[in-house]
């Protein structure tokens, strides 16, 4: 096997493997939460600091 027949059945690999992915995507949809909140107007805020795990109260 030279190095050009390597190359091509790589990235006929590679553009199989991203093609399979996107008909998924495509297939599946977006990932929405139940959750999900508006963001809050620029600038506004309640003297907290929120992150994942635990809020943080300013003083």
């Amino acid at each position: 096997m030279n190095t050009g027949v390597k190359i091509a059945a790589f990235a006929a690999a590679l553009a199989a493997t991203f093609g399979t992915a996107y008909g998924v995507g495509k297939a599946v949809g977006p990932v929405v939460t139940t959750e999900e909140r508006p963001a809050a107007p620029h600038g506004a805020h309640d003297g907290k600091v929120r992150t994942a795990a635990f809020t943080v109260h300013a003083h």
